[in-house]
């Protein structure tokens, strides 16, 4: 398959390639869910997605939004790991109503791959403005945003406890450091969902391995994302 292809990977993503492919799915996706969904929701969405750089189709930010509304009726905060230029932390502030939304990123790109990634992503890639996110997030309330390398950005949070955790990070390394670090501190029913699982290699590896030994049953959705719940 060419989108599980390390060349052709390292070639469309970031570029002009990826953000046309994405626009133009977003486009089929959003006519469909129009036919069918909440026109509030759909507007919102679609709207929201419009006004920043996402690397989520339309359909995985309906999951997005659709798990984040229904885990906002449960105890603990909210966090995500990789923020991008936060269309879908915008999303989960639309969700969350007073919770805390703990938002991770190093604002600075990927750092660098590791074997178990192949040669996928660039040192750097996908950077951003912290303070472009944070100007984008003006107004919702008890919103954190944590630059740095993660889990060491999180360092000051051990306390905390999770209902919903959106994992978006591409590479092995920051899969795995993000499961080994919020796994322990989800709720019981507490939702684990991750973006890219079907597409990198390392994003699969992360959770395959790390749910190996584990009793909770990994789903992957339609998108490329996957999703589990703690018992």
């Amino acid at each position: 398959m060419l989108s599980h292809n390390d060349k052709v990977q390292r070639l469309v993503g970031g570029g002009w390639v990826e953000r046309t492919y994405l626009n133009a799915l977003s486009w089929i996706q959003f006519r469909v869910l129009s036919t069918h969904k909440s026109p509030d929701v759909v507007r919102l969405l679609r709207q929201t997605r419009r006004q920043r750089r996402s690397l989520m189709s339309a359909y995985e930010i309906w999951i997005l939004h659709a798990y984040a509304m229904a885990q906002s009726r449960r105890p603990g905060a909210m966090a995500e790991v990789g923020v991008f230029q936060g269309v879908s932390a915008k999303l989960l502030c639309e969700c969350k109503g007073d919770k805390e939304l703990h938002l991770f990123d190093t604002f600075e790109g990927l750092p660098a791959n590791c074997a178990k990634d192949g040669n996928v992503h660039r040192l750097g890639q996908y950077a951003t403005s912290v303070e472009g996110v944070q100007a984008f997030l003006d107004g919702y309330e008890n919103v954190h945003i944590h630059k740095g390398l993660f889990p060491d950005s999180a360092a000051d949070l051990e306390a905390k406890q999770y209902c919903f955790v959106n994992l978006d990070v591409d590479l092995y390394g920051g899969t795995l450091a993000g499961l080994e670090y919020f796994y322990p501190k989800m709720i019981p029913g507490g939702v684990i969902l991750s973006h890219d699982y079907s597409v990198l290699a390392g994003v699969r590896k992360a959770f395959d391995e790390f749910l190996a030994d584990k009793p909770e049953p990994l789903v992957e959705l339609p998108s490329t994302q996957c999703v589990f719940t703690k018992l």
